[in-house]
């Protein structure tokens, strides 16, 4: 427990350091997206190496995919009706706050630490979930709401799919593990020097994105919309831990990403579709703070 608690202090002190460095002027908001991309093509796809290296793919594997994808259609349609009387931007709102997880730049680096043999299993649902933020939620929203922002293109979400290095690079592990092939020692040595800046990357470049600072007419809204999502969030694990006929650790993994927080991409979508973007940064900032707590909390009762 102990061990438990003090990595989550680690984790929090981390953003409140940036948080505070970058209201001190010593670092800037747009020095997040240097960061960003220091994570996203250097340390993430580290990461998914070395978790996934020497893997053993089942049935399960396959599934989980499935299920992430499953997951983002049942939470943006039923955020979708629950807000069928509300204008389109304002509905839109809910379904892409509703769905989507950030597993990448926190979830992963927040549960590597305790559960090392996670990775794969977050990276496989992680699939389906980056399928749903890369097109497939804008699809859904534009759909239900009415309001059309783009064409819908599949060949332009498997664009941007693989566009990404850790989206590739799960891929590429994955194959590695049905052919059964593993990366050498000497080669995952020098892998192991970038991963292991993952965590502190990630949850720095969250305090520089940190945003508390809205509106108090806007309040209400921002707290409709967290309590709807942590009460499906709170279905969503009941059922992935006592349903699903998976190993614990994998229905325990499953919990701990049914309460991650809303994803970045889904926060740029709901401002692509009119979201004011203080209430989308709050929003997301917000969840950040909220999951940390709550999967912090989780994890005691799992260990």
């Amino acid at each position: 427990m102990s061990i438990i608690l003090l990595q989550a202090l680690g984790f929090l002190l981390i953003i409140f350091m940036a948080y505070v460095l970058k209201s001190a002027g010593l670092f800037k908001t747009s020095d997040g997206h240097l960061l960003s991309k220091l994570i996203v093509n250097l340390t993430l796809p580290a990461a998914i190496i070395v978790g996934f290296n020497g893997i053993q793919v089942n049935s399960t594997f396959f599934l989980l995919i499935l299920l992430g994808l499953c997951s983002n259609i049942l939470l943006v349609t039923i955020g979708g009706f629950l807000a069928r009387k509300q204008a389109p931007t304002e509905r839109g709102l809910l379904m892409f706050s509703i769905a989507g997880y950030n597993i990448g730049n926190f979830t992963m680096p927040f549960v590597q630490g305790f559960f090392g043999a996670a990775v794969p299993i977050l990276g496989m649902f992680d699939m389906g979930n980056a399928l749903m933020l890369s097109g497939g939620t804008m699809a859904v929203t534009e759909g239900m709401t009415g309001k059309k922002e783009e064409k819908f293109s599949l060949i332009k979400i498997i664009k941007r799919l693989f566009a990404s290095p850790p989206f590739s690079i799960y891929i590429l592990m994955f194959l590695l593990a049905v052919f059964r092939l593993t990366l050498p020692e000497s080669v995952l040595s020098i892998v192991h020097l970038f991963s292991s800046g993952n965590a502190f990357l990630s949850m720095f470049m969250i305090g520089l994105y940190l945003e508390i600072k809205i509106d108090k007419k806007d309040l209400s809204v921002v707290l409709k919309i967290l309590a709807t999502r942590y009460f499906f969030a709170s279905i969503m694990a009941c059922f992935f831990y006592f349903a699903l006929p998976f190993p614990e650790l994998v229905r325990k993994v499953l919990v701990l990403i049914a309460f991650a927080p809303i994803a970045s991409l889904s926060t740029i979508n709901s401002i692509v579709f009119g979201a004011k973007e203080s209430i989308a940064g709050f929003l997301s900032s917000a969840s950040i703070l909220l999951s940390l707590l709550i999967m912090t909390g989780i994890l005691i009762l799992f260990m």
